[in-house]
């Protein structure tokens, strides 16, 4: 079974910085599903209705589309406190496939020069600010 639905991580460096299956993607997706600042990082190239998250954010406007060749953008990794992994949880595997790109958190323990195995990794999208205390040094 092909996937209908493909959750593209995209970096700063737009549609230029993606793979071919990625890119493959959005040329064949009907819908593309995404924030505002990754649907303008898209060239004209990309005939899909662009459509942006709703306020407040659900995934209805995926769901409704099982079927349907659907693209959702991301940032960075997809499935590290991402949107990937919630549509993971809503879906069987073998309708969803993932292309991440390096997350924010790859990107600055690459930057600092710290193991990303050794960083305690949170998010607080969403999540009270509250849970980052715990982790931080006097």
């Amino acid at each position: 079974m092909i996937p209908w639905l493909t959750v593209v991580g995209i970096g700063e460096d737009g549609y230029p910085g993606l793979g071919k299956s990625a890119r493959r993607a959005l040329l064949e997706a009907q819908v593309v599903i995404g924030g505002p600042r990754q649907l303008a990082l898209l060239p004209p190239c990309i005939r899909a209705v662009r459509e942006p998250w709703p306020q407040p954010f659900a995934l209805a406007p995926v769901l409704d589309r099982r079927g349907t060749p659907v693209c959702v953008l991301a940032s960075g990794d997809p499935m590290l406190f991402g949107v990937g992994a919630s549509l993971s949880r809503q879906l069987s595997a073998d309708e969803l496939q993932v292309l991440p790109a390096p997350s924010s958190y790859s990107l600055a323990a690459a930057r600092l020069g710290w193991p990303l195995q050794e960083v305690a990794l949170l998010s607080v999208v969403a999540r009270p600010l509250a849970g980052v205390v715990r982790h931080l040094h006097p």
